[in-house]
C-alpha cells in the first residue's frame, strides 16, 4: 500500500507539472501515458469530472458482440474471485458489454459512467484502458493516478484492440477494470489473448467458402509486395496496393473477368485489356471447397498504362464548372447541391468539415457558378467604402453578395454576438463555416502545410475593408469583409472568424459557449458536411489537376499514374491542404513534365497508423530516401543507412512505407 501511495503522489506531481508546462520532461511516467496525458491536455479535457456521453442508438447486438461474447464469458470465469468489471467497446470506444464478477464493482463503474452505451473516448474521459487503446493502437495497462481524471484515481484498467482479421483495422477494445490495489500484470495478458480469440471468432465467422478464399489471399498477400486481388461468387479482397492500382472502372471489369476465369482451373495467368486501355497481366490460383470453386486470388500487374489518369487543367472561371463535373464523391455530390440550393434561395447555411477539407472553397466556388447562366463569374462592381458595422460593397451581376463567417465553432460569446450584428445587415446572403473535430486531423504526421484555397486566398481583390473585431487575445477572432473583383471575379465577402490560437492547429476544444453564440446557430436553417480527402480519394485525381493548374499555371505539368496511386494509399490528416503543400513540393522537385512518385515528399509514401513524433517522421523520411537513392533495393538501403536488414524491414512495416 505504501508503494501504491508513493507512486500516486509521484504521478499527481508530474501530471500537475504538464498541466502547468505541456512540455514538461517527465521520465519517471511511461511514455505511452505521458503522450495520452499530453493529448487530453490538448483536447481540453477536465481533470476533475467525467464528462462522456451516453449513445442511445448504439447497436449491442452486433457481429462483434455475437463473436466476443463466449470470450467474455470465459475471461470472466477465469477472473471470478477478483472483483472487476470486463467491457467490449466499438471502435469509438463505446461500450456495448459489461460484465462484473461482484455487484459493488458494478455499482462503482455506474458511478463512473462505466456502462453499456456510454462512451469512453480518451478526448472525453482522458487516458484510460479503452480510449487510449484506440488512440495508441496497441495494448495499454492504466493503474491508479495514470489516468488523467482524478475520479479515476482508484482504479487500474487494461485494454487491448481486437482487429479485424481481414482489414487489420482495429474493431472494438476488449477491457479489464478494478480497482489499483487488485490490479496485476497478469489482467494485461489475459486481455490481450482475449482479443486474440475474439479475432478468431470474427475469422471463423463466416461460410466455408469465405473462409477458404480468404487463407488463399492470406497466402498471397504474405509472399508479396505486388497488388493481390482475390474474388469470390460474393467477397471481393483487395490489398492496399490493388485498391489504388486501377479506375474503378477498371477494377470492376476486373473483377468480372476473375470470376469468368474462376471456372477455366486451377491455375490462371491472363492479360486483360481493361475499358481504360490499360493492360494487365492477372497471375494466381483458384480455391475449391467440397468440390466447388470458392474463389480466385492472384497478383496483378499493370502491362500498359491507360496513357495516365487525365488531369483536368482548370484556369479561371472554368474552375467551378470543372470541379462540378469531377465529383465524384456521393457525399460531397450531396453538400454541393444542398449549399447550391441554399445559395440560389437565400437561405442561411453552415458547412462543417475538417481543417483543410475545402468549406470555404466550396462556398467560393458554388456562389460563384450560381452567378451566371453558364457557370462563371458575373462581373462584380466596385467595392464601397464601409465602416467597421457595413460589411458589404455594390454587388455586381445584379444579386445580393455572400458573407461568409470562418470557424463559428471558434468564437467565444462576445465575438459571436459581433458576429449577428453582421447578419442584421440587409441586402446580403449568409453563410458559415464551423470545424469538426477528428482523431485523424488532430495527429497530423505530415509537415505544416500552407493555408488551403480559399474565396480570399485564390481570389484576386479589389478592396479589403475591416468589418467588426470580433476577437482578441488567445480565443478571438476578426471579420474582415472582401469584395473581390479582378482577372477570376467572385462577389462572395469573406468575414473571417478563424480563431487566432494554437487550439485551431491542434484541434483542442471549441471557445465556451454562451447565449450570443446559441443565437448565432440558430440563425442558419440548414447544415451540410464536406467529407474528409480520405473518404473521398475518387475526387483525387480531379482534384490534382485543379490544383496543378492554380499552382502552376500555363505550366505542362501532370501526375504520372504511379504518383497518383502514391497519393491516394495516403491518408491525407491535413485535407486538401496538405495536398496542396504535397504538390508544391513536387513542384519544386520538377517545375514542368510528369511529376513521378520520387518526386513527392517522403510523408506521402508512408500511413503510420499512430501520429509520428519529430524523430519518427525524421527517421521515415531517411528510410524513403534511401530507397529511392537504391532504386527500391532494400539491401543496398538498408547499408547506405547503416542499419541491419532485419531492422530496415521493421521500420518499413512500423511505418507503412510504400513502393
Amino acid at each position: 500500500m505504501g508503494d501504491l501511495v508513493r507512486r500516486r503522489r509521484l504521478l499527481d506531481a508530474a501530471r500537475s507539472a504538464l498541466l502547468e508546462r505541456p512540455d514538461a520532461d517527465l521520465p519517471d511516467v511511461p511514455r505511452h501515458v505521458v503522450a495520452s496525458w499530453r493529448r487530453s491536455a490538448a483536447r481540453g479535457v477536465d481533470p476533475g469530472v467525467i464528462a462522456n456521453q451516453y449513445h442511445p442508438d448504439l447497436d449491442v447486438q452486433s457481429r462483434l458482440v455475437r463473436c466476443a461474447r463466449p470470450v467474455v464469458e470465459r475471461l470472466a470465469e477465469q477472473v471470478a474471485d477478483i472483483p472487476v468489471c470486463i467491457a467490449l467497446t466499438d471502435d469509438r470506444a463505446r461500450l456495448l458489454v459489461r460484465r462484473d464478477t461482484t455487484s459493488r464493482i458494478g455499482r462503482d463503474a455506474d458511478v463512473h459512467n462505466f456502462a453499456e452505451r456510454f462512451g469512453y473516448a480518451e478526448d472525453a474521459v482522458g487516458t484510460n484502458g479503452v480510449g487510449t487503446v484506440l488512440e495508441s493502437g496497441d495494448s495499454v495497462h492504466i493503474v491508479g493516478a495514470e489516468h488523467f481524471v482524478e475520479r479515476l484515481h482508484d482504479y487500474a484498467c487494461a485494454g487491448a484492440p481486437v482487429h479485424d482479421p481481414f482489414s487489420g483495422r482495429i474493431e472494438g477494445v476488449i477491457d479489464i477494470s478494478c480497482r489499483a490495489e487488485h490490479s496485476s500484470p497478469v489482467l494485461h495478458s489475459l486481455v490481450r489473448s482475449a482479443a486474440a480469440r475474439i479475432r478468431d471468432h470474427l475469422l471463423r465467422d463466416r461460410d466455408p467458402d469465405q473462409q477458404a478464399l480468404f487463407d488463399l489471399y492470406t497466402r498471397v498477400d504474405a509472399r508479396t509486395r505486388r497488388a493481390v486481388l482475390a474474388v469470390g461468387r460474393r467477397t471481393v479482397l483487395a490489398n492496399a496496393e490493388m485498391r489504388t492500382l486501377l479506375e474503378p472502372g477498371d477494377l470492376v471489369a476486373l473483377q468480372d473477368h476473375a470470376r469468368f476465369l474462376m471456372i477455366g482451373g486451377p491455375g490462371v495467368d491472363d492479360r486483360i485489356d481493361l475499358p481504360s486501355g490499360a493492360r494487365v497481366r492477372l497471375r494466381g490460383s483458384t480455391v475449391s471447397v467440397g468440390g466447388t470453386v470458392a474463389g480466385l486470388a492472384g497478383e496483378v500487374a499493370v502491362l500498359r498504362e491507360a496513357g495516365g489518369l487525365p488531369a483536368p487543367r482548370a484556369a479561371g472561371d472554368d474552375r467551378a464548372a470543372i470541379a462540378a463535373g469531377s465529383v465524384r464523391s456521393p457525399a460531397l455530390r450531396a453538400a454541393r447541391a444542398v449549399v447550391a440550393e441554399a445559395l440560389r434561395t437565400g437561405v442561411p447555411v453552415l458547412v462543417v468539415g475538417e481543417p483543410g477539407s475545402g468549406r470555404r472553397r466550396l462556398l467560393a466556388d458554388l456562389d460563384r457558378a450560381l452567378r451566371s447562366p453558364d457557370g462563371t463569374a458575373g462581373t462584380a462592381g466596385p467595392a464601397a467604402t464601409a465602416g467597421p458595422a457595413d460589411t458589404t460593397g455594390t454587388p455586381g451581376g445584379g444579386s445580393a453578395p455572400l458573407v461568409v463567417l470562418h470557424d463559428i465553432d471558434r468564437l467565444d460569446d462576445d465575438g459571436a454576438r459581433r458576429a449577428l450584428a453582421l447578419l442584421d445587415r440587409p441586402g446580403a446572403r449568409f453563410a458559415a463555416t464551423a470545424t469538426t473535430a477528428t482523431t485523424a486531423a488532430a495527429t497530423t504526421t505530415a509537415p505544416t502545410a500552407p493555408t488551403a484555397p480559399t474565396a480570399a486566398a485564390t481570389t484576386p481583390t479589389a478592396a479589403t475593408t475591416t468589418a467588426a473585431a470580433v476577437a482578441t487575445a488567445a480565443a478571438t477572432a476578426a471579420a474582415t469583409a472582401t469584395a473581390a473583383a479582378a482577372a477570376a471575379p467572385t462577389t462572395a465577402t469573406t468575414a473571417a472568424a478563424t480563431a487566432a490560437t494554437a487550439a485551431t492547429a491542434t484541434g483542442a476544444g471549441a471557445a465556451p459557449r454562451g447565449p450570443s453564440h446559441d443565437a448565432l446557430l440558430a440563425r442558419f436553417r440548414q447544415s451540410v458536411t464536406v467529407p474528409p480527402l480520405r473518404s473521398r480519394l475518387g475526387d483525387l485525381p480531379a482534384l490534382v489537376g485543379e490544383l496543378l493548374a492554380e499552382l502552376a499555371p500555363g505550366r505542362d505539368v501532370r501526375p504520372s499514374p504511379d504518383a497518383l496511386r502514391t497519393l491516394a494509399r495516403y491518408d491525407w490528416p491535413g485535407n486538401v491542404r496538405e495536398l496542396r503543400a504535397a504538390l508544391e513540393a513536387a513542384l519544386g522537385r520538377r517545375p514542368v513534365g510528369e511529376l513521378t512518385a520520387a518526386d513527392l515528399p517522403e510523408f506521402c509514401q508512408s500511413a503510420p497508423r499512430t501520429a509520428l513524433r519529430p524523430v519518427d517522421q525524421a527517421e521515415r523520411d531517411a528510410i524513403v530516401a534511401a530507397l529511392r537513392d537504391s532504386g527500391g533495393n532494400r539491401v543496398a538501403a538498408a547499408a547506405a543507412l547503416g542499419l541491419a536488414r532485419s531492422t530496415l524491414y521493421r521500420k518499413i512495416a512500423q511505418y507503412r512505407i510504400s513502393g
